[in-house]
């Protein structure tokens, strides 16, 4: 059966729905309507429509009259130009049976789809039954992405709201559902509340724990953690507010002066945050990892020959800036390290930082890829002002113009570094939900480009 959520005359893309009987190694198939003929079930959306994991689990729940969850993605072909996108998807019962099968449904053998699939689609199918018959789950698979994984962790969120006198009112959302992470949305009895669970990546913090901590210091600006479960790495989290406007130039402002004084405050704490397992990447400890960061095909394979070669003749000059950094009176503290209008929220006129998976000690402007970035430049000079006032006490402003002239270009190689971590830890499939490996990097180059500019 396919279901159509495209009008007629738009570039159409076509998901298809892998669920796998566990016991036979089946698939699912379905009945087209007025017809003999057997499919996979199918959505065909248009390329406009962001075909996210959530939206496409509540169309094939309505499609098989059943409550299903898109697990991950198996494979997925860019069309590039008019023509479609396609993919398969892996589906997974939420109850922990799927229960008799209907009338216009049965269990079939890849043989059974030989005639209705062309070539390629055969070898997709056909991989995916082999590593699925072998158990070899592939190194760095999320538990999220994995059959029979979301009815032990509905089983945990049941029982933890129960505990707090809370009950789900409706089907949990996936808010988030990728290879770094998994987020649901919960409409309970109490209002909403949040389910997420994240990679274990060696430079994310146990965001848990960390959360724990923070509601100790600094409780208006962290999301509350009603319930965790530490061994999994699962929390609920209440509702912190609503999403700050990205148009704002006050929110903007004021998302720096919290999180100024979020950095200030925790000064002292540093030592404490590395113990509760955040990564120590002060400046110095980013020396050793920019040359092999350069030499890394993973990392820089998409580049030209001319960038790569470019940004190598420079090395000597990223190194400087490195120790530089340090020999200025500003010190490490808290980083969030993915700071920006999209994780922060408003609650009663106070802002809260959300996802602190990148969470760990670093020199503060490392986080300030918000004003690095802005395109306005009569904007960016004045959120970096603002921001550069807070740091008056450690240093005269002309002093800490050069310093953030130096955090320009090393900042980009901050969170080139991050990025590459990232992808060595990440199943090799699912590097594309990542974006290109090469953009901070580039964002490096023309910082340095631009001081060459301006020195002439």
């Amino acid at each position: 059966m396919t279901i159509i959520v495209s009008p007629e005359n738009e570039a159409q893309s076509v998901i298809y729905g892998l669920h796998r009987n566990p016991s036979t190694g089946q698939l699912l198939a379905v009945k087209q309507p007025n017809s003999e003929d057997w499919s996979l079930p199918a959505l065909i959306v248009s390329e406009q429509t962001e075909a996210s994991l959530s939206f496409i689990t509540r169309e094939m729940s309505g499609l098989l009259g059943r409550s299903i969850i898109a697990c991950r993605y198996v494979w997925i072909r860019l069309s590039g130009h008019s023509g479609g996108n396609e993919a398969f998807i892996e589906l997974d019962s939420t109850d922990s049976s799927f229960g008799a099968l209907k009338e216009n449904e049965k269990w079939i053998g890849p043989g059974d789809l030989l005639p209705i699939l062309q070539p390629y689609q055969r070898e997709v199918i056909h991989d995916y039954l082999v590593e699925a018959k072998s158990e070899n789950v592939p190194e760095f698979r999320q538990p999220w992405e994995r059959i029979g994984w979301y009815t032990p962790a509905m089983s945990w969120i049941h029982s933890s709201l129960r505990a707090l006198g809370i009950q789900l009112t409706a089907l949990p959302e996936q808010v988030k559902w990728w290879s770094l992470s998994c987020v649901l949305r919960l409409t309970t009895t109490h209002g909403i509340v949040y389910f997420k669970t994240n990679a274990k990546q060696p430079l994310f913090a146990h965001e848990p724990i960390f959360l724990t901590y923070m509601a100790g210091v600094l409780p208006a600006h962290v999301p509350i953690v009603l319930a965790s479960e530490h061994t999994e790495g699962w929390m609920l989290l209440a509702d912190a507010g609503d999403k700050l406007s990205r148009d704002t130039v006050e929110n903007k402002l004021e998302l720096l002066r919290t999180f100024g004084h979020i950095q200030l405050e925790m000064i002292t704490r540093i030592e404490e945050i590395i113990e509760l397992g955040c990564a120590d990447r002060r400046p110095l400890m980013l020396l050793p990892l920019v040359e092999p960061l350069l030499e890394d095909q993973v990392v820089v394979s998409e580049f030209a020959h001319e960038e790569l070669e470019n940004l190598r003749r420079n090395l000597p000059v990223i190194l400087d800036m490195c120790n530089r950094i340090s020999t200025y009176a500003v010190p490490s503290t808290l980083v969030h390290g993915d700071l920006h209008m999209g994780n922060a929220v408003i609650n009663d006129g106070t802002i809260t930082l959300i996802d602190w998976t990148d969470a760990s000690i670093a020199h503060p402007f490392m986080d300030m890829f918000i004003i690095f970035g802005e395109k306005d430049l009569t904007l960016q000079t004045q959120l970096r002002n603002a921001y550069l006032e807070m740091w008056i006490d450690f240093e005269p402003m002309p002093r800490l113009l050069e310093l953030w002239s130096l955090c320009e270009v090393v900042h980009a190689v901050y969170h080139a570094v991050s990025y590459q971590s990232i992808l060595h830890h990440t199943e090799v499939k699912s590097r594309g939900e990542l974006g290109p490996p090469t953009y901070y990097l580039r964002r490096a180059l023309l910082s340095l480009q631009s001081r060459e500019t301006n020195s002439d």
